[in-house]
C-alpha cells in the first residue's frame, strides 16, 4: 500500500512515539522495580514485535511501504500477547502448569505466538536463527523416532505449548527475562549517549591521540569501533555506524580496502569482549552463572586488552611495511578541545563507580541514562529539546529489536532443551567424545560456536551453546567462569571467521572490496582470540583470578607474547622478517602467551635471537628498514 508523504509522516511519527513508550517503560521499571516478570517478559515482547512488524518489510529491509500482512502481524502480536496481559493473574497463580490441559484457545494463540515471533525474527535478525529454533521444535516432536542421544519421549502440543507461551521456561525464560531487565537499558544509554554527541567525542579524542602516528586512522577505527561497540552490543551495527567514517579515512592514507575493512569488523566485534560493557555477554553470563556482573567485567579485562592490543600492533607493522604516514597536523582535531568535552563520558564513569559499589546493572544502568539526559540539557554545544529527547528513546527501542528478538527465539530453543533433556545427553557425549581430554572439548566447543555463530547473533549462540556446551566443560573440571568466557570469545569473533562472517561483509560492503578477503584477513588480525581462550582455560591467572604476582608476570609476558604474534603473522619486527623468522615469533608468542616459569623462559631465549638475528640483518644492510619507525 503506497503511502502520501502526510500518511508516511504521521506514520513514522507513530513509530517514534511506540518506540519512546517503550523506553520510558524500561526505564520506569529499572528505577523503581521491575514488574512480575511474566509481565514484564510478556510487555517488553509485546512492544518489541510490533515495532519489528511497523519498520521491517517482509524482505527484512527497513522500507516506507506498509503492507496488508503487516497489519494482520501486528493484529495476531496484539491478540496473541495481549491475552498473556490480560490473563496474566489466572496464568501466573490460577492454573497449574504442566498439569492443566490447554483449552482450545490458548492452543490456538500458542501456535500463532510461535510463528509470528519467527517471522519478526526472520524479519530483523535473518533467516538462521528461526531456522535453528524450528529444527528444534520438530525434534521436541519426534524424539521417538531419533537414534541414540537424540531419542526421547516426544512431547505433546500441549505440554510443548504450556512450556513455551503460558511460562517463563520457554519464549519468556532466562534470555528475554535479561532482555526485559537490564540489557535494553545499556542499548536505550548507547542511544542516549549518541544523542549527546558522546561518539563523535570518542572518534575525536581517538582521531587527536592517534591520528599523527602510521597508519593513524586504524589506530583511530581500532580504539573508537572497540569503545562503541562495548556499548553497542551488535558487531555489524557498530561497523555500519563506526566503519561509515573510520574505513574511508584508512584508504585514504594507504591502506588497502580489504584491510580497512578487516580493520573495522575485527575492532568491532572484538567489542563485544571487552569491558566495561561488554555487549550483550556480560550480562548474559551473569544471569547464567550467577556472578556478579562487576566480576565478569574482572574476567574480560585483560583477554580484552590482549586482543586489542594484538590488532593494534598487527596495523602498526602493515604500516611500517607499506611506509604509511598518519593524518597531516591540520586535519586533527584540537586534543585540549576535545578534552573539555570529556563530561559526555561521565554516564559511563557513574556506570561503572555503581556496578562497583554493588548495585544491580539495571539500577545502574538507569541512573547512568538519567546523567545522560541530564547531561544533554545543559550541554551547550548540543543541547537536548524535547525532539532529542523523544529521537534518543526511540532509538534505543528500534536499537534493541535485534537483541530482543534473538532473546526470544533462543527461549524456544531453552525450552526444548529442558523439555526433551538434550543438554544432560550432549554433555554426555561430548565428554564421550572428548574422551576426558578437555583439550579436545575445548575444539569441538571453539569449532561448534563458530559454525553456529555464523549467521546468528552473539547472545543467541553464547545462550544455545549455555544449554548445549556448557555443562560438558564444567563436568570436565573447567572452572564455571573459564567455561563461559571461553564459549562468549568464539561467539563474538565468529563475526570475523569465514566463510559466513557477517561483520566482515557489512564492512566490505563500505569498502568497496570482496568480502571473503576481508573475512580472510580480518581473522588474521583477530588471531588472538583463536588463542588467548584456550590459555586462560588452563591458565585463570589471564582472568585476573591468582595472586598479584602471578597475574602480574601472566599479563606482561602475555602483552609481550602478542606483539611478537602480530610481528610474525605480519612478517614484520624491526624490519622485515622471513619465513623462519616468522615461525620463530610466532613460536616465542605462543610459549610466552602461556604463563609458566620454563615457557616463559624458552619464549624470552626466542625474542632474544630475534632480535640479534634482526640487528645483524639491518647491520649487514647499513642499518636501513623497509620503512622508518617512530
Amino acid at each position: 500500500m503506497k503511502m502520501t508523504e502526510k500518511t508516511r509522516n504521521y506514520y513514522n511519527n507513530l513509530i517514534v512515539l511506540i518506540g519512546a513508550c517503550m523506553s520510558v517503560f524500561q526505564l520506569y521499571t529499572g528505577i523503581f522495580g521491575s514488574m512480575e516478570a511474566f509481565y514484564q517478559r510478556t510487555l517488553h515482547l509485546f512492544f518489541a514485535m510490533v515495532l519489528v512488524f511497523m519498520i521491517y518489510d517482509y524482505k527484512g529491509k527497513a522500507g516506507n511501504r506498509f503492507k496488508l500482512w503487516d497489519s494482520v502481524y501486528i493484529l495476531l502480536t496484539v491478540v496473541t500477547m495481549g491475552y498473556l496481559l490480560v490473563q496474566h493473574d489466572y496464568l501466573v497463580s490460577g492454573r497449574f502448569y504442566y498439569i492443566d490441559e490447554l483449552t482450545g484457545l490458548q492452543i490456538v494463540l500458542g501456535v500463532v505466538a510461535i510463528i509470528v515471533l519467527l517471522e519478526a525474527t526472520r524479519r530483523v535478525v535473518g533467516p538462521q536463527l528461526p531456522i535453528v529454533a524450528v529444527a528444534f521444535i520438530l525434534y521436541s516432536f519426534v524424539g521417538d523416532y531419533m537414534p541414540g542421544f537424540l531419542n526421547h519421549q516426544g512431547s505433546t502440543l500441549g505440554l510443548f505449548l504450556d512450556v513455551q507461551y503460558l511460562t517463563t521456561a520457554g519464549i519468556f525464560s532466562t534470555p528475554i527475562a535479561i532482555s526485559a531487565t537490564y540489557l535494553f537499558l545499556f542499548i536505550l544509554l548507547g542511544a542516549v549517549l549518541a544523542e549527546t554527541g558522546f561518539g563523535v567525542f570518542l572518534l575525536d579524542f581517538s582521531t587527536a591521540l592517534a591520528g599523527r602516528t602510521r597508519g593513524g586512522p586504524a589506530k583511530v577505527a581500532v580504539v573508537s569501533s572497540g569503545l562503541v561497540g562495548s556499548i553497542s552490543g551488535s558487531a555489524v551495527a557498530n561497523v555500519v555506524t563506526t566503519g561509515t567514517f573510520t574505513i574511508p579515512l584508512m584508504k585514504r592514507v594507504g591502506y588497502k580496502p580489504h584491510f580497512a575493512a578487516a580493520v573495522e569488523s575485527a575492532a568491532s566485534s572484538g567489542g563485544q569482549i571487552m569491558p566495561p560493557v561488554m555487549g550483550v555477554a556480560a550480562f548474559l553470563m551473569a544471569e547464567f552463572t550467577g556472578i556478579p556482573y562487576i566480576e565478569i567485567v574482572k574476567f574480560g579485562l585483560l583477554p580484552g586488552i590482549l586482543y586489542f592490543l594484538a590488532v593494534l600492533f598487527m596495523v602498526d607493522f602493515e604500516a611500517a611495511k607499506m611506509g604509511l604516514k598518519g593524518l597531516p597536523k591540520e586535519e586533527l582535531p584540537n586534543l585540549l578541545k576535545t578534552l573539555r568535552r570529556t563530561y559526555l563520558a561521565l554516564p559511563l564513569v557513574l556506570l561503572i563507580a555503581l556496578l562497583i559499589l554493588g548495585y544491580s546493572p539495571n539500577f545502574a544502568g538507569s541512573f547512568a541514562i538519567v546523567l545522560a539526559f541530564v547531561i544533554g540539557f545543559f550541554d551547550k554545544e548540543n543541547r537536548f529539546n524535547a525532539g532529542k529527547v523523544v529521537n534518543a528513546l526511540a532509538s534505543g527501542a528500534k536499537q534493541s529489536l535485534v537483541v530482543v528478538l534473538s532473546c526470544a527465539t533462543a527461549g524456544i530453543i531453552v525450552g526444548v532443551v529442558g523439555l526433551t533433556g538434550l543438554g544432560a545427553n550432549f554433555t554426555r557425549i561430548v565428554v564421550d567424545l572428548a574422551g576426558g581430554s578437555l583439550a579436545l572439548a575445548l575444539f569441538f566447543t571453539m569449532i561448534t560456536g563458530i559454525v553456529l555463530g555464523m549467521g546468528l547473533p552473539t547472545g543467541a549462540m553464547y545462550v544455545i551453546q549455555v544449554a548445549l556446551i556448557i555443562p560438558a566443560l564444567i563436568e570436565m573440571g573447567l572452572p564455571v567462569y573459564s567455561a563461559h568466557m571461553f564459549v562468549v570469545y568464539f561467539a563474538a569473533i565468529s563475526m570475523i571467521t569465514p566463510p559466513v562472517c557477517l561483520a566482515s561483509f557489512a564492512a566490505a560492503g563500505i569498502a568497496g572490496c570482496d568480502a571473503m578477503k576481508a573475512g580472510w584477513t580480518g581473522m588474521r588480525l583477530g588471531a588472538a582470540a583463536y588463542i588467548v581462550p584456550f590459555i586462560f582455560a588452563y591458565e585463570p591467572a589471564l582472568l585476573l583470578v591468582g595472586s598479584f604476582d602471578r597475574v602480574l608476570l601472566a599479563a606482561v609476558t602475555a602483552i609481550v607474547g602478542i606483539y611478537l604474534l602480530s610481528a610474525g603473522l605480519q612478517g614484520y619486527f624491526l624490519k622485515r622478517i622471513n619465513l623462519l623468522q616468522r615461525v620463530i615469533a610466532i613460536a616465542a608468542s605462543l610459549v610466552l602467551i602461556k604463563p609458566g616459569l620454563y615457557t616463559d623462559l624458552l619464549g624470552f631465549a626466542l625474542l632474544a635471537l630475534l632480535v640479534i638475528w634482526q640487528l645483524i640483518e639491518k647491520r649487514a644492510s647499513g642499518g636501513k628498514s623497509s620503512a622508518p619507525l617512530n
